[in-house]
């Protein structure tokens, strides 16, 4: 009783307060009707959250002080929800290989019996047209191989990364010293100048989608999120195309790429050379085209009256 009752005492949450720590505590309904929270005294059973956070076990006063922690549970899921980077990936579902060649009679009765179970299954999805009836061994997994090797396979370490320019509805708030204020799901994010300098969304509070460039929690627990009002990409290719077009016409040629000699020439040597590089060459049968033309607007009968 003594060993219990102590393993129930280090694991409590009176054992394991810490007034450093901003904890938000958790009961069911039925505790907290009766103000059973596991603390040193019980709380009115008149609070209707269930999530509370506690600032002190005790005081001068005989009180436990005590505050909703509805707003930072909920933030919580509201980060979750709208930045994946912080979700864990789902397990995928395991497909295990039968080779019924290599089983022995015990192992073949139990795949019969669980083949047995899942037929139902299997018929309803024939019906369904999402299988065939000869695709039956690959449903239960298995196979007639009479060879008994299996590779070495050792355990797989990997980390979760989500990349970013994922989309999350939000709106812009107001300017700030750096861009714009985008409300995203309770977080004031930033959308930096760079991304809105040929826009005005000064009073546009309507709702539209935004891509997330990051997203972390600072060393103080405050979220820093930077967010573009265009697709991933769609502005570097802009300013790539616009970039490479001033270029090609030479519109934009520093002045280290132009010789001195071409600075100081004259405009009669500038339109001899550019006569020399002109390729153009007059069309064989001008003459007569232009004669066409002018004898459909009539010019020829409007010089004869003159």
């Amino acid at each position: 009783m003594d060993k219990a009752f102590a393993s129930l005492l280090r694991n409590s949450r009176l054992a394991s307060y810490d007034r450093k720590l901003n904890q938000v505590y958790r009961v069911s309904q039925h505790n907290r009707q009766k103000g059973n929270w596991g603390l040193k005294r019980n709380l009115p059973s008149v609070i209707r959250t269930p999530f509370v956070t506690i600032s002190d076990l005790d005081t001068a006063e005989h009180q436990t002080p005590w505050r909703s922690g509805t707003s930072q549970v909920m933030f919580v899921r509201r980060w979750k929800e709208n930045f994946p980077n912080s979700k864990k990936p789902m397990p995928r579902p395991e497909h295990v290989e039968h080779n019924i060649s290599q089983m022995t009679p015990a192992e073949f009765k139990r795949f019969v019996k669980a083949a047995a179970k899942r037929a139902p299954e299997f018929q309803k999805m024939i019906d369904n047209q999402q299988l065939k009836p000869e695709q039956v061994y690959e449903y239960l997994g298995a196979s007639f191989s009479d060879s008994n090797q299996h590779g070495v396979v050792g355990p797989t370490y990997s980390e979760h990364e989500v990349e970013m320019n994922y989309p999350v509805k939000g709106r812009f708030l107001n300017n700030d010293r750096d861009g714009y204020a985008v409300g995203v799901a309770g977080v004031v994010a930033l959308c930096v100048k760079r991304n809105v300098t040929s826009m005005r969304y000064h009073g546009d509070r309507r709702e539209r989608d935004f891509y997330v460039e990051e997203a972390t929690i600072d060393t103080q627990g405050q979220p820093h999120v930077i967010v573009s009002p265009y697709k991933p990409g769609a502005a570097m290719a802009l300013s790539e195309l616009l970039g490479e077009s001033s270029m090609d016409d030479g519109s934009h040629m520093g002045a280290d790429r132009m010789k001195a000699e071409h600075m100081w020439s004259s405009s009669s040597d500038n339109s001899q050379s550019a006569k020399e590089n002109d390729n153009t060459q007059e069309h064989p049968n001008h003459k007569r085209l232009m004669a066409y033309l002018e004898m459909v607007t009539g010019k020829d009968n409007d010089d004869d009256k003159k």
